[in-house]
C-alpha cells in the first residue's frame, strides 16, 4: 500500500510498504512571523510529532520548509536525507539540532529507502540553495518539486504525481512601491510566468497528475493583509488560476487537496486519487476564514511587535555592510552601485564594492540605485543575525524602490546570499565560466542562463527575442542585449554556414557488369 498525505504548504506524509518518510513539515511562523500556512494545518501537529518516521527530508534552508520548532520536537533517530549543497549550511542547521544520521545526496544522486523503494534528490544547480526529490515507490513516480527548478533538461519523466510550486513565493514586484497600474502589469506578468514554469515542468515530466502545493502563505498580520489580495500579488489560490492550467494541460488530473488529505498511489474507480468531500470554509468564505484564523493565532503574529528594540546605529549598520564586503570581493570586484538603507526615520548610504567606495572618497554624486526602507525592529533582526536580509525581504515587512528599473543581479545577490560566500562565489563562475554553446533557430548562443544557470536548449526563440523558460529573462537574438528581466548581456552570434561538401569526382559509367554483379 501507497500513500502520499498532503500535510499543508510543501509538506507531505508518505508510507509505503512500512515505510514512513516525512518531507517539509511546515506549522509555524516564517520570516519574521509573516508568513503563515494556508489553509491552517495546525491540527495536524500532535501527530506529526508522535510519528515514527524512517526517514526526513528537508528540501532547503528556507523557514516554510526548514520549521526548526517542529523539527526539535522529533526523534533524533530519524535518517535525513540532506541535499548536498556547496555550502553544507543545511547539514549543519540540521547536526546543530541534534539529527546526525544524514545521507548527503547531489545532483541526481539516487539511495535506496527500502526492497523497492529509492530516492532521488534533484538540484537546483545554479548558485541558489533548492532541492527537489523524486520517489520511486514501487514503481509509482511521485516527484516533489516543491520550490526547486532544476535544469529543465534534468527533469525525469514518466512521472505519476508531481507536486510544484505554482503561487509566488518572492517579494517582487509586490513590495516595490510602483504606481498601481504599473503594479498591476507586473503582478499580471510574474503570474503568467510562474504558470508558464509549472507548465512546462508538468510537459516535460510527463506527468499524469498535478498536486498544487507549496503556496500561498498567508498574512495574518494585519500590518500585513494587503498581501493576502488574491486578484493584485503574486499569491493566488489555486481557483484563481486553474482554468489558466487546464487550458494548457488538458490531459492531466489536478489533485485538489486540504491539509490532511491522502493521495492514494492508484485511482480509485471513479479515477479520482482524493475522495470528494465538501469545499472548506477556506474556499467557501475566505475572507471569514482568514478573520478567524488571525485570531487563533493572535499570540505567534503579535510576538513579533512584542518589547523595543534598540535602534540601530551607524557603527552597527556600517560593520554589517562592512563584513559582506569582506566576505564576498570577487562578487563586488567591479561593482560600482550604492544602496540607501532607510529605518525609523534615518538614513545610510551604503558603498559597495571597491569602485563605489572610490566615487564615494571622491565625494562624485552617486544616486543609489536601490533603497530599502526597513522597520526597525526588521534591521535590528538582520544586525543581530536573528534573521538574514533574504528572511526580511520575503516578511513583506521591508519596502523597496530602484531607479533604473532594473534588477541589479549583484546587490540582490550579496543580500541574498552574502552571508555564505560560496554562493556568491558559484555566482560569479556561472557569468563567465562555460564556453558552451548550444544551436537554435538559426543562433549560437551560450548553453546556460547568465542570471541563474538555466539550460537554454530549452529557450524560447521568437521574433528576435531570446526568451530563458525559468526566470523569463530576454535578450536581443541580434546583439544579446538584456531587453528586460535584469542587465547581464547574452553571448549570441548568428549559427556559421555549414560548409559546402568538397565535390567528388563521379567515375563514368561503365558498361562492363562489375566483379559479383548481377547483370
Amino acid at each position: 500500500m501507497t500513500s502520499i498525505r498532503h500535510l499543508g504548504h510543501a509538506g507531505f506524509a508518505v508510507e509505503h510498504a512500512g515505510l514512513r518518510l516525512l518531507i517539509d513539515p511546515w506549522f509555524h511562523p516564517a520570516f519574521l512571523g509573516a508568513w503563515f500556512p494556508y489553509p491552517d494545518n495546525r491540527p495536524l501537529l500532535p501527530e506529526v510529532v508522535a510519528g515514527r518516521w524512517d526517514y526526513l527530508y528537508v528540501s532547503h534552508t528556507h523557514e516554510d520548509h526548514l520549521d526548526e520548532r517542529l523539527l526539535d520536537r522529533l526523534s533524533r533517530d530519524t535518517a535525513v536525507l540532506v541535499p548536498r549543497y556547496r555550502t553544507r549550511s543545511l547539514q549543519r542547521r540540521l547536526a546543530a539540532l541534534g539529527f546526525t544520521r544524514q545521507v548527503p545526496l547531489g545532483h541526481r544522486e539516487t539511495h535506496r529507502l527500502g526492497p523497492d523503494a529509492t530516492a532521488t534528490m534533484l538540484l537546483d544547480t545554479s548558485h541558489k540553495e533548492d532541492s527537489g526529490l523524486l520517489l520511486d515507490l514501487g514503481g509509482f513516480r511521485f516527484l516533489d518539486l516543491n520550490d526547486c527548478n532544476p535544469p529543465l533538461s534534468d527533469l525525469p519523466g514518466g512521472v505519476d504525481l508531481l507536486a510544484a510550486q505554482y503561487s509566488g513565493a518572492m517579494w517582487y514586484p509586490n513590495a516595490y512601491d510602483y504606481p498601481p497600474a504599473r503594479m498591476a502589469a507586473k503582478t499580471a506578468a510574474v503570474r503568467a510566468d510562474l504558470m508558464d514554469s509549472l507548465v512546462r515542468k508538468v510537459r516535460l515530466t510527463g506527468a499524469r497528475r498535478y498536486l498544487p502545493s507549496a503556496g500561498p502563505a498567508c498574512f495574518l498580520d494585519p500590518e500585513l493583509d494587503r498581501f493576502n489580495d488574491r486578484e493584485r500579488t503574486i499569491f493566488p489560490h489555486w481557483e484563481d488560476v486553474a482554468a489558466d492550467f487546464a487550458a494548457a494541460c488538458p490531459g492531466v488530473e489536478v489533485v485538489r487537496t486540504a491539509p490532511g488529505d491522502t493521495v492514494g498511489a492508484l485511482p480509485g474507480p471513479d479515477g479520482r486519487q482524493v475522495p470528494p468531500a465538501p469545499p472548506g470554509r477556506w474556499l467557501t468564505d475566505p475572507a471569514g476564514y482568514l478573520a478567524d484564523y488571525r485570531e487563533r493565532r493572535r499570540e505567534e503574529w503579535q510576538a513579533y511587535h512584542r518589547g523595543e528594540p534598540a535602534p540601530p546605529t551607524a557603527e552597527e549598520v556600517d560593520a554589517h555592510f562592512d563584513r559582506l564586503r569582506r566576505l564576498n570581493r570577487p562578487l563586488l570586484a567591479d561593482y560600482r552601485g550604492q544602496l540607501a538603507v532607510e529605518a525609523g526615520g534615518v538614513a545610510w548610504r551604503i558603498a559597495l564594492g571597491d569602485l563605489a567606495a572610490r566615487v564615494d572618497l571622491e565625494d562624485e554624486p552617486v544616486d543609489p540605485g536601490y533603497t530599502i526602507r526597513v522597520p526597525p525592529r526588521a534591521l535590528r533582526a538582520v544586525l543581530d543575525g536573528r534573521a538574514g536580509w533574504e528572511e526580511a525581504l520575503l516578511s513583506m515587512r521591508l519596502a523597496l524602490h530602484r531607479d533604473p528599473d532594473v534588477f541589479d543581479l549583484t546587490l540582490l545577490s550579496l543580500l541574498r546570499y552574502g552571508h555564505q560566500p560560496a554562493q556568491t562565489r558559484r555566482l560569479v563562475h556561472e557569468r563567465t565560466a562555460s564556453d558552451e554553446t548550444v544551436r537554435r533557430a538559426g543562433l549560437r548562443l551560450q548553453r546556460w542562463c547568465p542570471h541563474a544557470g538555466e539550460d537554454l536548449a530549452h529557450a524560447v526563440i521568437a521574433d528576435g527575442v531570446v526568451e530563458c523558460p525559468r526566470h523569463h529573462w530576454r535578450w536581443d537574438a541580434a546583439t544579446g542585449a538584456c531587453l528586460s528581466g535584469g542587465s547581464l548581456p547574452l553571448r549570441v552570434e548568428p549559427e556559421p554556414a555549414e560548409p559546402e561538401p568538397e565535390a567528388v569526382p563521379v567515375p563514368a559509367l561503365s558498361t562492363e557488369p562489375a566483379e559479383g554483379r548481377i547483370p
